[in-house]
């Protein structure tokens, strides 16, 4: 007997909330998105001047310095 779940519960609206909530519908599953803050992925947009869980597909030593003295 196939017992498969396809419901799922994710507590939190953050960025991995958000995004396994995604993977999990584009993977089928009904998702619940659970958040105690009024706007969910509120910190999101705040943190990192809205830059955020960005990242460069290839990284070197270069994107780490600069030209400052600081």
């Amino acid at each position: 007997m196939d017992r498969t779940i396809n419901d799922l519960i994710i507590i939190g609206s953050g960025a991995a909330g958000l995004m396994a909530a995604r993977e999990a519908a584009a993977a089928g599953c009904r998702v619940l998105v659970l958040e105690g803050a009024l706007a969910p992925g509120a910190k999101i947009l705040m943190s990192g001047g809205g830059r955020c869980n960005v990242t460069n597909a290839v990284i070197s030593e270069k994107d780490f310095s600069s030209e400052c003295p600081r």
